[in-house]
């Protein structure tokens, strides 16, 4: 591969992504239009922005490097989250935009009228979307080094940039960022995964003998409880993910809300099989997968033969990461700017704080990916768990009841930390989320139990 072309493109690539969120930020009065472009989003932007949050590293790398060892269980990250797009779009992206809050984590205090319990959900989705940003960045990482391309000065420039147009134009910056970024990825990576489709360069295999070979793919390390995990949490925790619902609250109707989420879920079950068809194919056909490297990275260098066209291809995955990224940013500083207003009130300018948090946010996240060592999606699966364990429950009581008792909150937060902790170190027959969630249910009827008593 040619690495003066490839830096070039991708450097260029983080000054476009610069100069957008400037031009996004030149009407940014407020933190209404800094963290929920002003509540005006219609429904391209709703839709290309929800893709654009799921469209990262987890969906191509992790789940291309699935596909690689488990051949179709790949999909299972991409259905989970078609599964909570699909969800979102029957209802809960109504409900969402109707509750007229700025983060979920007010709508604890809104609905249990507990200033404090809106501080501790906030917190731990602050942790969980951290985890995911953490591990983000090491999927660009990883495709880096799979590269080998070791630059680390060229890494740290290009994810100033990302940090920089985030923190300058908030969502605004973000959205139309996601805007350039998924038609990106769609022509180049698209267009690969067509030509491939019909022409069928050798030794690429059929679309169909592709599920016909499943069963030389191993699967005895497959349990029951790591396809729960890597489908289900995804689903569970897109209902009241932070950086999603920051969508629905700034979409200008519910029923922009509503088309938005479905078309993005449909998107997302399409899309989704690219990596999966390369991740397979790359298993198929022995291609040689260097350490550190990923299958859908080499077999889109055997295809493309290393010239301009796999240049393009990287870049598209890494406008795939990096449009996850900076939606995880702002989402991670809309909680701490807004959630834990109290502790800014010296600040009279809100709008300059705001922008401030979001450049310690992702500087402090940056800085995590070296101290993490975990695999991708591990990472990435924990920190869902880490929300939906303690929040879900409480979150789903917030959304569809009134009058509700804070102690039942506490309880279902305080009782699923504890499976959380627990069924890791102690494992259960069934699936420690489902367990979880049950032990979660259990002490939200104990705090219920506890006031009418």
């Amino acid at each position: 591969m040619n690495s003066t072309l490839f830096l070039t493109i991708f450097s260029a690539l983080g000054i476009i992504y610069l100069i957008l969120g400037f031009f996004a930020s030149r009407n940014i009065k407020t933190t209404v239009d800094y963290f929920l472009a002003g509540r005006k989003l219609g429904f391209f932007a709703v839709t290309f922005t929800l893709i654009a949050t799921q469209l990262g590293g987890n969906m191509v790398i992790a789940a291309s490097q699935w596909a690689y060892n488990y051949g179709l269980y790949g999909i299972l990250y991409a259905m989970g989250m078609a599964l909570g797009f699909l969800l979102l779009s029957t209802g809960f992206a109504a409900k969402l935009h109707a509750c007229n809050v700025s983060t979920t984590a007010e709508l604890f205090e809104t609905k249990f009228n507990s200033p404090l319990l809106r501080k501790i959900a906030s917190l731990i989705s602050i942790l969980s979307l951290c985890g995911i940003l953490v591990a983000t960045i090491l999927a660009s990482k990883t495709l880096l080094n799979g590269l080998g391309i070791s630059n680390e000065t060229i890494f740290i420039i290009f994810w100033l940039f990302i940090i920089a147009y985030t923190m300058i134009g908030g969502l605004k910056a973000v959205v139309v960022t996601d805007v350039f970024q998924v038609l990106f990825i769609i022509v180049i990576l698209g267009g690969i995964f067509l030509y491939c489709l019909f022409y069928q360069p050798a030794p690429i295999v059929s679309l169909i003998t592709l599920f016909e070979k499943q069963s030389s793919f191993t699967t005895t390390t497959l349990n029951a409880a790591k396809i729960v995990a890597v489908f289900l949490m995804p689903a569970l925790f897109s209902l009241m993910e932070q950086d999603l619902a920051q969508r629905f609250f700034s979409a200008r109707s519910q029923r922009v809300a509503l088309a938005a989420a479905l078309g993005a879920a449909v998107f997302i079950i399409l899309f989704g099989f690219i990596p999966i068809y390369f991740g397979m194919q790359a298993n198929l056909t022995n291609i040689v997968i260097p350490d550190g490297g990923n299958s859908l990275v080499a077999m889109l260098e055997f295809i493309t033969n290393s010239n301009v066209f796999f240049i393009l291809a990287i870049c598209a995955i890494t406008a795939a990461i990096t449009s996850t990224a900076d939606s995880l940013l702002c989402a991670i500083s809309s909680n701490i700017a807004q959630d834990f207003d109290p502790f800014w009130f010296r600040f009279r300018n809100k709008l300059m704080l705001s922008q401030g948090v979001t450049l310690l946010a992702g500087i402090g996240s940056f800085i995590v990916s070296y101290i993490v060592t975990q695999q991708i999606l591990d990472v990435t699966i924990a920190s869902y768990e880490l929300s939906v364990c303690c929040l879900l429950v409480p979150f789903l009581f917030a959304l569809f009841k009134d009058n509700l008792n804070k102690n039942a909150a506490i309880g279902a937060a305080l009782f699923g930390l504890i499976g959380f902790v627990f069924f890791r170190i102690y494992p259960v027959p069934i699936a420690k989320e489902i367990a979880t969630l049950s032990l979660s249910l259990f002490g939200y009827w104990i705090g219920n139990t506890i006031k009418q008593r």
